[in-house]
């Protein structure tokens, strides 16, 4: 839940402006939920950029029968309680503006969805 996503530009301000940000910040809740099962996690975040193609590393993860790649991902200790996640992608590539789509993976389930638009 609460998925939201900023464009920080070089001194970790908010970039007004898409050709201006050099990283973008993800930042969700993870809910509280008494019946998953506990333990170490690995989250998976997908950005695709306005023409479907993923921010990526090269790295996938496997889901609904098929390899899907990835932008981030992170390990973390999941205890059945609520969790606050940020995660960070440094942008080496020129970003178009346009809308975004977000995506938060774990246990090969789609947790989370999102957008963001870039006009200028």
């Amino acid at each position: 839940t609460g998925i939201t996503v900023e464009a920080k530009n070089k001194r970790g301000k908010n970039a007004r402006r898409i050709k201006d940000a050099k990283q973008l910040e993800v930042h969700f809740t993870i809910n509280k939920n008494i019946t998953a099962p506990t333990g170490m996690k690995t989250i998976y975040v997908r950005i695709l950029k306005p023409t479907n193609e993923v921010l990526t590393n090269g790295g996938t993860f496997a889901f609904e029968n098929r390899n899907l790649e990835y932008s981030m991902k992170r390990d973390i200790e999941y205890t059945g309680e609520a969790q606050n996640i940020v995660m960070y992608w440094d942008i080496n590539e020129f970003l178009s503006k346009g809308t975004y789509r977000i995506g938060i993976f774990a246990d090969g389930n789609n947790i989370g969805n999102a957008t963001i638009t870039f006009e200028k």
